[in-house]
């Protein structure tokens, strides 16, 4: 599956069909994007700047999240997984430049045929994904679509963007009862997370990162 070996592609959006009725409230504020109801929701900062590593600290954070989420859900083995379609998976252009002018018309040609080689690379890449991209179902919240896919939740560490090496994360997820729910978005790095107050009190005390409550009316963040 082009998001990772552990994942499917569900036969329709319905798993996702809830969150829409139940996000809301102001613009740019918690409750649009964690769905309303939930016990206790708490933020996850993303971990502070440092000059090696950091991506595997916050791949850690995700994992933390699903690892200990596994314990406070009846369905550990199916979970949900949503993924931004903004993120241009099938929209990739490479571009080559050079230090200097050409100085012939032969090189000038050799120059011309290896950018239409990368064109041609790249519109066969970009075909390939989209027709796997579309067999993944899609739904839509305000301002945003997302794919949607299953797994376990202990496939989080094993989540990939299409034509990406290593890790990327999820922007939502859930277990199927809904017992919980993880959100972030493009325009910020924090997780933000509703459920049960035993499980987000217990999130934020072995969590490596700065965690603090917030509530459905609080501004969500802006970090870059």
């Amino acid at each position: 599956m082009i998001f990772g070996e552990s994942f499917s592609a569900p036969a329709s959006t319905e798993p996702a069909e809830w969150i829409s009725d139940s996000v809301g409230g102001g613009p740019w504020t918690v409750g649009t994007l964690v769905p309303s109801g939930y016990e206790s929701v708490v933020r996850l900062h993303a971990p502070d700047p440092t000059p090696d590593g950091w991506w595997e600290l916050y791949r850690d954070l995700f994992v933390h999240v699903a690892s200990l989420g596994a314990l406070y859900t009846t369905t550990p083995t199916r979970g949900w997984f949503a993924i931004w379609e903004g993120h241009g998976f099938d929209k990739t252009t490479r571009r080559i430049a050079w230090p200097d002018r050409p100085t012939d018309d032969a090189e000038r040609q050799r120059r011309a045929a290896q950018r239409e080689r990368l064109r041609i690379a790249d519109r066969e890449r970009n075909a390939k994904i989209g027709s796997a991209l579309a067999v993944i179902p899609r739904f839509a919240l305000p301002g945003r679509v997302y794919y949607l896919t299953q797994g376990p939740l202990s496939a989080m560490a094993d989540l990939r963007y299409p034509g990406l090496d290593g890790w990327r994360n999820p922007d939502l997820f859930w277990p199927h009862d809904r017992s919980w729910f993880a959100a972030t978005d493009v325009d910020f790095w924090s997780l933000f997370v509703g459920g049960p107050g035993a499980f987000t009190s217990e999130l934020t005390t072995r969590a490596s990162t700065r965690c603090s409550p917030v509530h459905y009316h609080d501004r969500l963040p802006s970090e870059d």
